[in-house]
């Protein structure tokens, strides 16, 4: 039987290559990983707190735990928002339009405080306000699916139901398996005594359930990878990121796939972004070092794999994707040997039968070619 060979000394002797460095600074908000300045560690984990708190309805709590926030860190435009939007919830809403004032004033091209506070504007019955606020946030980030059912919503409560079906259709355009944007349709035509649409709508949300899809859509199928991958090659991360949310991915795998794709320098910044935001993320740094790899900077896939080892040093590491694990082995094979590779990845069942991605089909193809006896591969 062959004994496993520990990941943290090939990596150790990956990381031979070079000296070390710092990542740069990002966050994760609604989703979406972005930069931004250095955020203080007690109001990143009151943040959190109150966050669970909210999703679990516990409003009090998160109230309580998002001021503690703010006082650790009053610049915050994010905090200012979640603020203001539980005070509202809560029925404090003169309370709750100086928070979002507040994160306004910090960030005027704050998106979530816009649509946050249009939300509020829309429980309080003040639905041109609202109306004005959700156009700002729209404008903001056009792609938020979120901020256009709103809009929807508000239109409806305006009695502008025709309006309101001509910005459901134009989403359903982009997002014909939304959920929600079909029970927005639904709920609009039958307002507007339009039984072919509603009909319509009910047909489509019967055939959601039945192929079990979830609100935010299907799992990722074979057509959404296949945009999300052409996305990638032809360098548009903007538009991969939009179709990675939309297929339900996560931002690491952004990085790994492009990675798998051979596109460095899109794998390298989605990469860099999401492990300075998360640093368990495991598949980030697979991407960041395979991205190093590429393009030759040691220095860089020294300070991968560095990063590697230390989130699992403390237990706290989120395993890497199927996809990245391959990704890792063919580096290791690479770099180390093919000793190290199949240690990794353990003992090498036959590949599974191609799949509805075809990526991550060919990947385990080429890393089965590779560690059955081939020569490594150049970088």
């Amino acid at each position: 039987m062959r004994v496993a060979l520990p990941l943290s000394a090939a990596l150790a002797a990956l990381a031979a290559f070079a000296g070390c460095a710092a990542p740069r600074v990002a966050r994760s908000v609604d989703g979406q990983i972005i930069e931004g300045r250095q955020i203080a560690t007690r109001a990143y984990a009151l943040y959190a707190i109150g966050a669970e708190a909210e999703a679990h309805g516990d409003l009090a709590t998160a109230l309580e735990a998002y001021e503690l926030a703010e006082d650790s860190d009053p610049e915050s435009a994010d905090i200012w928002t979640r603020v203001g939007s539980v005070r509202c919830r809560l029925g404090r809403r003169e309370a709750a339009d100086d928070a979002f004032e507040r994160a306004r004033a910090i960030d005027p091209g704050y998106e979530p405080a816009h649509r946050e506070q249009a939300r509020c504007d829309l429980a309080a019955g003040r639905l041109e306000a609202a109306l004005g606020r959700v156009d700002r946030a729209i404008l903001l980030d056009p792609d938020r699916d979120d901020g256009i059912l709103l809009r929807a919503e508000i239109l409806r409560r305006l009695g502008r139901t025709g309006d309101a079906r001509l910005s459901l259709r134009a989403l359903l355009v982009r997002r014909p398996w939304s959920a929600d944007a079909w029970r927005a349709l639904h709920a609009v035509a039958l307002e507007a005594g339009d039984r072919a649409a509603a009909d319509e709508a009910a047909g489509r949300l019967r055939e959601l359930a039945a192929r079990g899809a979830a609100a935010s859509g299907p799992p990722p199928s074979g057509g959404s990878l296949a945009e999300l991958d052409e996305a990638l090659v032809l360098g548009q991360l903007r538009r991969a990121r939009r179709l990675a949310r939309d297929a339900d991915l996560p931002p690491a795998e952004i990085a790994v796939r492009a990675a798998a794709l051979g596109r460095a320098a899109e794998a390298r910044e989605q990469a860099e972004l999401v492990s300075a935001a998360d640093p368990a993320s495991a598949s980030a740094l697979v991407a960041l070092a395979v991205a190093a790899d590429l393009s030759g900077d040691l220095e860089a896939l020294t300070r991968a794999c560095d990063a590697l080892q230390a989130p699992r040093a403390a237990g706290a590491a989120v395993p890497p994707s199927p996809l990245a694990r391959l990704l890792l082995a063919e580096l290791l094979f690479r770099r180390v040997g093919r000793d190290a590779a199949l240690a990794w990845l353990g003992p090498l069942p036959p590949p599974a039968p191609g799949a509805r991605d075809p990526l991550s089909h060919a990947i385990e193809q080429r890393v089965h070619r590779e560690l059955a006896g081939g020569a490594p591969a150049a970088p």
